[in-house]
């Protein structure tokens, strides 16, 4: 009886995890709007998403992205490592403010790091020449729905 009442407990428990990971893994999307234009962005806000990114894909649907989130501002670095496409960064601040944009970065560019001029809280990635095809520019400000 004991043994299975352990057994019993060992599988909640291990489910419970299971969930908790699971649930934390999971793709969250949310649609931002930026010079009019909406889109659909994934969100990295927390340490693993965001050291994954967009690595490992093999392009990104047109019109999407993917938005990082960082608890506080601060001058973050980006690269190219593992990534199959190239794609633009839009640096945004805490007042989601866009401060400085990097374009056209190319996979070939790993293993050099970008940064922004400015500190920044947020960063859009999103394929490269969406910035130049939307008129993006310095100074846009990011509506987050």
């Amino acid at each position: 009886m004991k043994k299975y009442i352990f057994l019993l407990f060992l599988f909640s428990l291990l489910t419970l995890i299971f969930l908790i990971l699971r649930s934390s893994l999971a793709p969250k999307f949310k649609i931002i709007k930026i010079n009019q234009r909406e889109m659909l962005v994934e969100i990295a806000d927390n340490k693993l998403k965001r050291k994954m990114g967009l690595s490992g894909r093999d392009f990104l649907p047109e019109n999407q992205g993917m938005i990082f989130i960082f608890d506080k501002p601060d001058y973050y670095s980006f690269w190219m490592k593992n990534m199959k496409f190239s794609i633009d960064i839009i640096w945004v601040d805490e007042n989601w403010q866009i401060i400085d944009i990097t374009e056209k970065i190319s996979p070939e560019s790993f293993p050099k790091s970008f940064q922004p001029k400015k500190p920044i809280k947020y960063v859009i990635e999103v394929n490269a020449g969406f910035v130049e095809k939307n008129n993006i520019k310095i100074g846009d400000k990011i509506n987050f729905k």
